[in-house]
């Protein structure tokens, strides 16, 4: 019965991911430009760089390049985070911790604190890791696809285990 209603909260995140995420992008995105480079320039970019990796990251789940939010991706990729909605909320306290303090990432948070609580030691953990890493939210991302994945996690992650490139492959 209690998993049952994990379930049920879990998907309300879901939905409410889903929902929110296209009038966010609609309100916030207008004047942003979307990266040049598209899903099969990305799976041509050297082995273990940053485009190499988004481009395995996208085909391992199935999902596409989403012009003007292509960050996002990039931050599943380097926090180590992957895409169930409890790894969502995760991946944006890590976020939230990492100091970017966008309505969504505070939003989610918040969301996701009260939805499902079952995981909020996780959520702590996840919010002192960002807080230990240097602050992420404006770096050009777009720029540094070139550059070997393994170099960016390690500047990121100075303070604790870096992820394997495997994860995503």
């Amino acid at each position: 019965m209690e998993n049952t209603f994990v379930k049920k909260r879990t998907r309300i995140l879901q939905w409410l991911v889903n929902f929110t995420a296209p009038i966010y992008m609609s309100l916030t995105k207008k004047h942003k430009k979307a990266w040049k480079y598209k899903i099969n320039d990305l799976r041509n970019f050297p082995s273990g760089s940053l485009g190499k990796e988004m481009a395995n990251f996208l085909d391992q789940h199935r999902i596409d390049l989403i012009p003007k939010a292509e960050r996002h991706d990039v931050f599943h990729i380097l926090t180590g985070y992957h895409i169930t909605p409890e790894e969502e909320t995760m991946m944006q306290f890590w976020l939230l911790g990492n100091r970017k303090f966008t309505p969504y990432t505070i939003g989610t948070c918040i969301i996701g604190f009260i939805l499902i609580p079952e995981h909020w030691s996780s959520f702590i953990q996840a919010i002192k890791k960002g807080m230990q890493s240097p602050c992420i939210s404006n770096w050009d991302f777009e720029s540094m696809l070139y550059i070997n994945l393994n170099q960016i996690i390690h500047k990121i992650h100075f303070s604790y285990p870096t992820l394997s490139l495997k994860k995503f492959n």
